[in-house]
């Protein structure tokens, strides 16, 4: 047992060591798990590196915190509103504009999305 622990303790220090901001550190907890490090995502799970396409079109914004994932987050409004403000920026290349707040979150999580792969659709054929 306490070799069990000796090494989820040295794994836990060597993934989280990476970060550089609580938002990287929340990513890793957090979002890693199914999108993975660099966001890539799986067959079920999407790509982070594909959220340029959905970027400025109406209803993305909402749907990027009404995602199951983010509006479940074991994260408070403030810090869910960091990290997707460091997340668009990663993976967009330019911070939402404009950023989300504590009381934007609190509201747009306080309704998940029953089924984010048609919403996600719905917002990419928008022009």
């Amino acid at each position: 047992m306490r070799l069990a622990v000796t090494i989820a303790t040295l794994l836990l220090t060597t993934i989280t060591a990476h970060a550089d901001s609580y938002e990287e550190h929340d990513y890793i907890l957090n979002c890693s798990g199914c999108h993975r490090m660099d966001g890539s995502g799986s067959s079920v799970v999407p790509s982070f590196q594909k959220m340029p396409e959905l970027d400025g079109k109406l209803g993305a914004r909402e749907y990027w915190i009404q995602v199951p994932g983010a509006a479940q987050a074991p994260l408070s409004d403030t810090r869910l509103a960091a990290l997707m403000n460091w997340l668009v920026e990663r993976f967009t290349g330019k911070p939402p504009q404009p950023e989300y707040r504590a009381q934007e979150v609190g509201r747009l999580r306080s309704t998940p999305l029953r089924d984010p792969v048609a919403k996600r659709s719905q917002i990419r054929h928008r022009p």
